[in-house]
């Protein structure tokens, strides 16, 4: 059954939500400097359990390694594989895949330089609060709000040839080849499996919802969406890793 089905999950704001959204009950799975930070629900934990079972759970998710890493998924959640870096880095049981590794820094050759002149470029404005390069393999910046980003957005928007993607207050500029569509991808061509089924929240994401063979996102999302295969839209009825998670296991679960 594992081999049949790849469950590919966007991490935050999708499986997992900030400490501004926890309810009573819900279990923290990530501290950052002794604070608590990220949570999934009791009943987002207990499905995932079993999709990890019956599927094969792999994390796709714009995070850092580090920030991937701090991560603690309950012991029955805990995934082999997970894609870190926006596709770039490819980890199994924590540890780098150096093959893909390598494969990626191929890939992002021609931008390197193209990063470089960028992070100078965002180092002189004085909206961005902070900007470098996550892991060798993309550009992040972040503004004091989601205002100020959108205004930077649209001053360089057109100068770089790097693909420009503004969540809220933060900026991400990755080269071409670095995204979760590709992820995917090389994902099939890794594993074989028969479905891929994926989940995401922001246009980021939108690559990886649309190469794979089944979809799970919110509304916005979906109103910005190409075409899809199959889809399930969240109309924020109830927490959005329990509708994915439970429509998932619906799929997998004969």
């Amino acid at each position: 059954m594992m081999d049949k089905f790849l469950f590919a999950s966007d991490l935050d704001n999708t499986l997992l939500f900030s400490y501004k959204h926890r309810k009573e009950k819900d279990v923290c799975i990530e501290y950052l400097r002794g604070k608590e930070q990220t949570f999934m629900s009791p009943a987002a934990i207990e499905m995932l359990a079993q999709v990890n079972e019956k599927s094969r759970f792999v994390p796709v998710t714009s995070r850092s390694i580090e920030e991937y890493l701090r991560i603690e998924f309950p012991s029955q959640c805990v995934p082999e594989y997970a894609v870190t870096t926006n596709g770039a880095i490819l980890l199994q049981n924590g540890k780098i895949d150096e093959k893909w590794k390598e494969e990626s820094l191929q890939m992002i050759a021609p931008w390197i330089e193209e990063m470089t002149r960028m992070l100078a470029v965002l180092e002189g404005i004085k909206e961005i609060q902070r900007c470098y390069i996550i892991d060798g393999m993309y550009l992040f910046a972040k503004c004091e709000n989601a205002l100020q980003a959108q205004m930077v957005q649209e001053s360089i928007q057109h100068k770089t040839t790097l693909s420009m993607q503004v969540v809220k207050r933060k900026m991400y500029f990755f080269p071409t080849p670095i995204s979760k569509g590709m992820a995917i991808k090389r994902l099939r061509q890794r594993f074989s499996p028969d479905v891929i089924i994926a989940a995401g929240d922001t246009p980021i994401d939108l690559s990886m919802l649309e190469e794979a063979d089944m979809a799970f996102l919110p509304q916005d999302l979906w109103e910005k969406s190409g075409p899809l295969a199959q889809c399930f839209v969240w109309d924020y009825g109830h927490e959005f890793s329990e509708f994915i998670l439970d429509k998932v296991l619906s799929k997998i679960v004969p």
